[in-house]
């Protein structure tokens, strides 16, 4: 395990977990079906390698950043080469967009879309991260992960699946403002802006929430918005309790675990959407991944 660690920690492997949930929850909320096994799994796993790649070109990208910043990381400690770092970033990226092409068909535009998530993993990890547009280009990159779920069906699912996928990506945004603070802590300008916006994502994803039949599902499925809004709460409750832990004492421990409940709450977001639009039976296909996603989290760092 003590060589392979570093490797897991360069890629957040809890995170990778929650990410195969978005493009579950997309696929399930545009009417696909779970026991449809060769059209999700594709999509799911091909979320997962876009992420690792995207991980581990974050850091490769880092690397003079993190030597001063974050030392004791993969790549700065030297526990993992930069090599193999790039490796696992480009080759993560190439077999997500072949896993994407696999799961979609020629005749869907999922490949489009596993597309436009690589450029933005890319253009994110390359230099926009370090922009004001950051958090909103990593938004966006998990909007389109959810996306590539919804890219088999009509339109990409309508306006109601476009609204659940940009409303997720804003509370990921909302979660990368936090992140910014960190390394150092200290100041609570990015923790008040993160919660806000997150803020603003939750009542979009409410929103969402209350139109079920705005999605097209089976006949024998009862959209059942009510455990869609608990799962909401429960949510927001979490969020707003890390946050407050950090702004009573802004240092850099409690601002991971503040963006690290905003990471891990993802999988209950998609939990909501899905319950909300399919039932909660449903959703439970999408709960099963937060296991994983938690318990390596008490292990690796997700941050």
């Amino acid at each position: 395990m003590r060589p392979v660690k570093p490797v897991l920690q360069l890629i957040r492997l809890p995170n990778v977990f929650t990410a195969a949930a978005d493009s579950l929850a997309g696929w399930l909320l545009v009417g696909g079906a779970f026991g449809d096994v060769a059209g999700w799994l594709p999509l799911a796993a091909a979320s997962m390698a876009l992420y690792a790649a995207g991980m581990a070109l974050n850091d490769w990208f880092d690397l003079e950043v993190d030597r001063a910043e974050r030392p004791g990381r993969p790549l700065p400690s030297g526990m993992v080469a930069a090599g193999v770092a790039a490796a696992i970033g480009w080759g993560g990226l190439t077999l997500g967009l072949a896993l994407a092409a696999l799961g979609g068909g020629p005749a869907t535009p999922t490949f489009a879309v596993a597309a436009a998530l690589a450029a933005m993993i890319v253009a994110y990890n390359a230099g926009l991260k370090h922009t004001s547009l950051g958090p909103w280009a990593m938004g966006s990159c998990r909007a389109l992960n959810m996306l590539l779920g919804m890219a088999s069906a009509t339109a990409l699912g309508g306006p109601a699946a476009w609204l659940a996928a940009g409303a997720f990506g804003v509370f990921v945004a909302g979660v990368t403002w936090i992140s910014r603070s960190e390394a150092r802590g200290g100041g609570k300008r990015n923790l008040v802006v993160g919660l806000a916006i997150q803020d603003v994502a939750l009542l979009a994803l409410a929103a969402v929430a209350l139109m079920p039949g705005r999605f097209p599902h089976p006949s024998t499925d009862r959209p059942f918005p009510v455990p869609g809004l608990l799962a909401l709460g429960l949510v927001a409750t979490a969020v707003h309790l890390a946050a407050a832990r950090a702004l009573r004492e802004p240092t850099p421990a409690l601002i991971q675990k503040a963006v690290k409940t905003g990471v891990l709450s993802l999988v209950w977001l998609d939990v909501a959407l899905v319950a909300s639009a399919r039932g909660p039976l449903t959703a439970l296909a999408v709960a099963v991944l937060w296991i994983p996603a938690f318990l390596l989290a008490r292990r690796l760092y997700a941050t």
